[in-house]
């Protein structure tokens, strides 16, 4: 017993006190910006970049923007029952002209939803009831947008593969 009492000593004797230490709820705080703000995004919204993890580019005519290969959005859902899923988005000429017909694919949270084929180009608006096996409640969920063939991009830019004008979920009536 005397020898466990004088190891500890040892031990708290060789800690060094100027390391900095907060309390745990604070280093578990994850900022307001890395969480998703609702189930549905606006590309003009100004927020909306809250929304984005990767492949979706600027504004453009304060209504639409770019996205590449693969475009991935974070939208936040209480619940995941009597959800429908609504997205605007364009095939533009460009991809279609220079690639042929391309594939659309869907996926909510990393699973395959909906795989569409586009042999023309065109404004495109899919209002669906959304699978609530696919989605987590009261969680952050991803949606994956990616397209098969896009442009590759110019000058080292990056590939641009389709354009959104808005992503989420609604509620059903």
């Amino acid at each position: 017993m005397r020898a466990a009492i004088v190891s500890c000593g040892l031990l708290l004797a060789g800690c060094r006190s100027d390391i900095a230490v907060s309390p745990p709820a604070e280093q578990q705080k994850i900022p307001p910006q890395l969480l998703a703000a609702g189930s549905f995004v606006q590309m003009n919204q100004t927020n909306a970049a809250r929304y984005f993890v990767s492949g979706i580019y600027g504004l453009e005519d304060n209504a639409w923007r770019w996205a590449g290969r693969q475009a991935i959005v974070k939208l936040r859902l209480k619940e995941t029952e009597k959800l429908k899923f609504q997205m605007k988005y364009a095939v533009p000429r460009q991809v279609i002209d220079r690639n042929g017909p391309v594939r659309l694919r869907i996926l909510f949270n990393e699973k395959l939803w909906e795989e569409l084929r586009y042999s023309t180009d065109g404004i495109f608006e899919i209002d669906k009831p959304a699978p609530a096996r696919l989605l987590k409640p009261d969680a952050d969920n991803l949606v994956t947008i990616e397209i098969d063939k896009p442009l590759p991009g110019e000058n080292g830019g990056p590939e641009m593969g389709f354009i959104l004008v808005h992503v989420g979920f609604q509620p059903t009536p």
